[in-house]
């Protein structure tokens, strides 16, 4: 089997360093307004005419990426119907996750349209972590129904995402991490760096199935 060029993958890779720094910067920029907003008074009960439009803006922002997820979701599972094996079942299942973290987006914008980002980020490690259990725990039925289903190598991978996944979410719910704005951003880039090598790792093994 032919595996990719190196520079097939060049984009994605250049992609850890981008993403990677936007992180930093996002996370840096979190602690500053944890550390402005603390000691700020709250909002007026009514919002000026500003204030109003600018929430509102977020408000579209969150929903309009949840409406891309939507639509996202639906045209793989159009394309899995029309073409049978196009779309595996982990690749549905991660678009379905993300619909249900940006659902959650949505639902805390609407109710405090600032300064939600910290839920946005637990609800996907949350999220992550279901998605996890759910994947290992079909793996042990599929060996359970038929031993040696799935593979040892992948059992193990699949058990180890799985202690991750719980680890990361015992992290940020541990009061003291939301205390350690150096903290927050190693752990928004140590995910970052998970999921975009994870590309990385989809992008490269489809290269080589569209050339076998």
């Amino acid at each position: 089997m032919p595996r990719p060029s190196p520079r097939s993958s060049l984009p994605v890779r250049f992609a850890v360093v981008a993403l990677g720094a936007a992180a930093a910067a996002m996370a840096s920029r979190w602690a500053i307004h944890r550390e402005v907003t603390a000691e700020e008074p709250s909002l007026a009960a009514t919002p000026s005419p500003a204030e109003k439009a600018h929430a509102d803006l977020h408000v579209r922002y969150a929903e309009a990426r949840l409406r891309l997820a939507q639509a996202n979701l639906a045209k793989a599972e159009d394309l899995a119907r029309l073409a049978p094996g196009q779309v595996n079942d982990l690749e549905r299942a991660s678009l379905r996750r993300r619909i249900d973290v940006l659902e959650r987006h949505v639902a805390s914008t609407r109710a405090q349209p600032h300064g939600n980002g910290f839920l946005l980020a637990r609800s996907a490690v949350e999220t992550a972590a279901h998605q996890a259990d759910m994947e290992l725990t079909s793996a042990q039925a599929a060996n359970a129904r038929q031993a040696g289903t799935v593979s040892a190598p992948t059992l193990r991978q699949l058990e180890a995402a799985a202690d991750l996944a719980h680890a990361r979410l015992a992290i940020w719910d541990d009061p003291s991490f939301l205390d350690s704005p150096l903290q927050v951003m190693q752990m928004q880039i140590d995910q970052l760096a998970d999921e975009v090598f994870e590309l990385i790792h989809r992008f490269e093994n489809q290269f080589s199935a569209d050339r076998r």
